[in-house]
């Protein structure tokens, strides 16, 4: 009882999800050109790689290179077949909401990040240590898998914040 849902932000929550025809993907800890190897491999996907390096969009055959942005990344996942990226809390949670793919590579060395990919493994999440040799077969097949049942929210985010600031008073 001491577990509340995830706060999942409004353009989230009034959202109409589509599945277009690209993975998001937001993979902080990795440099663009290994996403890109792997990536590109998966030849009958697009993916739209959000890099906190590029300065501008650029892309080459299936894959986009864009600039992080808030408004950029939620439009994305608002529309994307599914989402490739770490498993942090917010990111995961706004997928799942969503009903999209779900796949993570949590970043090492983060306790949180591991604890949230044992969480997310029992919702059907593929979760991978890194990006290997093999990684664009696990693409592969993940994109041939049904997406996790969606996430649903029992408390409102006002709900949320009201007992918080009730067990902190």
């Amino acid at each position: 009882d001491f577990i509340y849902a995830p706060v999942i932000k409004k353009e989230i929550l009034q959202a109409e999800p589509v599945v277009k025809d690209h993975v998001s993907v937001y993979l902080p800890q990795y440099d663009d050109a290994i996403i890109c190897d792997a990536l590109k491999q998966v030849k009958d996907m697009r993916f739209e790689i959000f890099s906190k390096t590029a300065k501008s969009v650029s892309g080459e055959n299936n894959i986009t290179i864009m600039p992080v942005s808030n408004d950029g990344f939620t439009q994305s996942l608002i529309n994307c077949t599914g989402i490739i990226t770490g498993a942090g809390f917010e990111t995961p949670a706004e997928a799942l909401y969503l009903g999209k793919k779900l796949m993570c590579i949590p970043i090492k060395g983060q306790y949180e990040q591991l604890c949230n990919a044992a969480a997310l493994q029992k919702f059907g999440v593929p979760i991978h240590a890194k990006i290997d040799k093999d990684f664009n077969k696990k693409v592969i097949h993940w994109l041939h898998k049904k997406p996790v049942k969606p996430l649903q929210l029992f408390s409102t985010t006002k709900e949320v914040i009201e007992k918080v600031i009730e067990k902190a008073g």
